[in-house]
């Protein structure tokens, strides 16, 4: 299976990276997603096989039930620090 995976559709544009720890970021800023479309923010969600993990107070991703919850309208150091914090999950 490829790490990375780009959609691009009429409704949703982003990309998915797989990490060897089991976890995956999902990028997205289409139509659909909680963005401005890419301008400024995008939509990023955080799973592995067992939680979502989602971004908490301190800046730390935390799990949570499992679901489909996103951290909407991310800011590209927000989405960088996020990439980097579930490398390390």
């Amino acid at each position: 299976m490829d790490k990375f995976r780009v959609n691009q559709d009429n409704f949703t544009t982003g990309f998915q990276m797989d990490f060897d720890n089991g976890v995956t970021v999902s990028v997205q800023f289409g139509k659909l997603n909680a963005s401005d479309g890419g301008k400024t923010t995008a939509e990023v969600a955080v799973w592995n096989n067992d939680n979502w993990f989602v971004m908490d107070k301190m800046n730390q991703l935390i799990p949570v039930e499992l679901s489909s919850d996103v951290m909407p309208r991310c800011a590209p150091e927000e989405v960088a620090e996020i990439i980097n914090q579930a490398s390390k999950l």
